[in-house]
C-alpha cells in the first residue's frame, strides 16, 4: 500500500473528534511545550514564531536527561489542522484541541514507519533534563570540581593558568545553547582538574556514549597488541587475521594492511552512503568488509569509513585471543584506574563494535587524553608505549575533510587562540564526543553531547577558542 494511504488509514480514526474547527496561529502554540511519548523516551516539541528564524526544536529526554535535538524546519496551520517537518525528514501531522491543549496525531518516517503520537501542552520548567540547568539558578561562576578518590587531583584557574571570567563565559554560553546541547565539560589543564560542569541532567558517574571516540581506543589497543608481540608489524595484510575468509577476498587484498585499515585508506569500493551508515560487528559484517572490491590504491587516498574500522575486532581477537572489551579491560582500563564502561551495544558473538559503540565517564575519557599528552604514562607509569603515541598522534595521511589531519585513528587539526593557531590532537565522536588534548598548554578538553542532528557538532570549539584560548577570530 502507498504511504499516503498507510498514513491516512492511520490517521483518520486519530483525527475524528478532536474538536472544532478553530484558527490555531503559531502564537497560541508557543507557550510551553508539547509533551509525547516513544517507549522510554520523551518528545518535546517547541514552536517558535517566524521571527525566531526557524519553526522549532524537538526536544528528546529519558531517565531525567534530555539526549538530542532536532530542529523543526517546515510547519503548517490550516484550521485546526497541523503538519511540520523535522531535518531528520520526520513528519508529524495531527489537529489541535487548544480546549483541551492536545494535538491528536502521528509521526511518519522517512523509512515509511508510522505510529500514534499524541501531544500534550506541558510546562517546560517541569520536565527534568530539558534545560541545560534550572531556569532559578544564578547565573554560573566558577567553582573548584570536587575531588574524589582515586581520582584526578583538583586545582584552580589562578593555578593553571586559565582566565576565570573566559571559563565563566564559556560555561554560560553552553547553558545558553550556544553549544547546542552540551552533557559535559572538562578541563586538565598541568594535570589538575579545573573545570568540570555537566548539563541537562547528566553527571560524574554517567556513562556516555563516546561514538567514534571509540576508534582512537580501538587504536590504543593495537598499539599495546604490537608493544606485546601479538601483532608483528603493521605491514602485514589484514585478510591473515580471517583466515577462514581470506581465499574468498577478492583480488587486491593481499596488498591491503593494517596501516591501511589505521589510515582510513583502504580504498574499497564502498558508496558514500554505505560508508557512513553501515555499522556492526561480528562475523558476518567481516565477512561483508572482505568481499568488498578494492577500487584504488591502498594508501592512496584518505576516505572515512565505518565498517573498515570494524575489522579491528577480528584482528585483536586473532591476535590477542581476547575479544577487544577483554583485552581493554586488563591491558588499557585497569592500569587507567577506569573501574565503569559499557561496550555491548551492537555486539555479536562477543565482538565488540570498534566505529562507535563505547561508553564511558567523562574523567574517564580524559585519561585516554592523558595518555596522548604524557607520551602514553599515566601517574608516571607507561601503559602505551611513548613510539606508538606518538605515532598514532602523528600526521600520517592527509584527509579532504576540511583543516584536518589523520594518524591511526586520531585526527590532527589547529584551533585559533589569542597566541596563534595551536595543534590539536583530538578523538571524535559525532555529537560533540571530543577528547582534545593541547600539548602546548599541557591541557585536555572533554566534551559529551547530544548535536547529532541540529548541526552544531563542532559548535562547542568556537566557544573554547574564544572564550578558554582568547580568540577574536573564533567570534564569528
Amino acid at each position: 500500500m502507498p504511504r499516503f494511504l498507510l498514513w491516512a488509514c492511520m490517521c483518520l480514526p486519530l483525527l475524528a473528534g478532536c474538536g472544532g474547527a478553530e484558527n490555531v496561529t503559531i502564537e497560541t502554540l508557543t507557550e510551553g511545550v508539547w509533551q509525547g511519548q516513544g517507549g522510554p523516551e520523551l518528545f518535546l516539541f517547541e514552536f517558535d514564531t517566524p521571527a525566531a528564524g526557524h519553526a522549532g526544536v524537538v526536544h528528546t529526554v529519558a531517565d531525567g536527561c534530555k539526549r538530542s535535538e532536532v530542529p523543526i524546519v517546515t510547519l503548517s496551520l490550516d484550521g485546526n489542522r497541523i503538519e511540520f517537518t523535522m531535518a531528520t525528514g520526520v513528519d508529524y501531522r495531527g489537529r489541535v484541541n487548544l480546549g483541551d491543549e492536545v494535538i491528536r496525531g502521528g509521526i511518519a518516517g522517512p523509512d515509511g514507519s508510522l505510529f500514534e503520537m499524541d501531544l500534550k501542552r506541558v510546562d517546560a520548567a517541569s520536565v527534568p533534563g530539558l534545560s541545560a540547568r534550572p531556569a532559578e539558578e544564578a547565573p554560573y561562576a566558577w567553582a573548584q570540581p570536587i575531588a574524589v578518590t582515586g581520582g584526578w587531583p583538583v586545582g584552580t584557574c589562578v593555578e593553571a593558568d586559565l582566565p576565570r571570567e573566559g571559563v565563566d563565559n564559556l560555561v554560560q554560553g553552553i547553558i545558553a545553547g550556544e553549544a547546542g546541547v552540551l552533557h559535559s565539560l572538562l578541563v586538565i589543564k598541568g594535570g589538575e582538574l579545573v573545570v568540570e560542569e555537566y548539563f541537562h541532567g547528566y553527571g560524574r558517574e554517567t556513562l556516555h556514549g563516546i561514538a567514534s571516540c571509540t576508534k582512537s581506543v580501538s587504536s590504543l589497543l593495537v598499539g599495546l597488541a604490537l608493544e606485546q608481540g601479538a601483532i608483528e608489524n603493521l605491514d602485514v595484510p589484514v585478510v591473515g587475521y580471517f583466515p577462514t575468509c581470506a581465499a574468498d577476498c577478492p583480488q587486491g587484498w593481499e596488498r591491503i594492511t593494517l596501516r591501511h585499515l589505521l589510515t582510513m585508506s583502504m580504498g574499497l569500493d564502498w558508496t558514500d552512503a554505505e560508508g557512513i551508515n553501515l555499522h556492526g560487528t561480528g562475523p558476518d559484517l567481516f565477512r561483508e568488509v572482505l568481499s568488498r572490491r578494492p577500487a584504488a590504491e591502498p594508501g592512496a587516498k584518505w576516505r572515512y569509513i565505518n565498517a573498515d574500522v570494524n575489522l579491528l575486532a577480528g584482528v585483536i581477537k586473532q591476535a590477542t585471543g581476547r575479544h577487544a572489551d577483554e583485552f581493554a579491560s586488563t591491558e588499557l582500563f585497569a592500569p587507567l584506574g577506569i573501574t565503569s564502561f559499557d561496550w555491548d551495544y551492537l555486539e555479536q558473538d562477543g565482538y565488540r563494535s570498534m566505529d562507535g559503540s563505547l561508553r564511558l565517564r567523562p574523567r574517564d575519557m580524559a585519561r585516554l587524553g592523558a595518555l596522548v599528552l604524557n607520551g602514553g604514562k599515566w601517574n608516571g607509569r607507561q601503559v602505551v608505549s611513548a613510539e606508538w603515541m606518538s605515532k598514532s598522534t602523528s600526521l600520517q595521511i592527509p584527509t579532504d575533510d576540511g583543516p584536518f589531519g589523520y594518524g591511526y585513528l586520531w585526527w590532527l587539526t589547529k584551533l585559533p587562540s589569542g597566541t596563534g593557531a595551536l595543534d590539536i590532537v583530538f578523538a571524535s565522536g559525532w555529537g560533540s564526543q571530543f577528547i582534545s588534548v593541547f600539548p602546548e598548554l599541557d591541557m585536555i578538553v572533554v566534551t559529551t553531547g547530544g548535536n547529532q542532528d541540529n548541526g552544531k557538532n563542532f559548535a562547542i570549539s568556537d566557544l573554547i577558542s574564544r572564550h578558554l584560548l582568547g580568540s577574536r577570530t573564533a567570534d564569528r
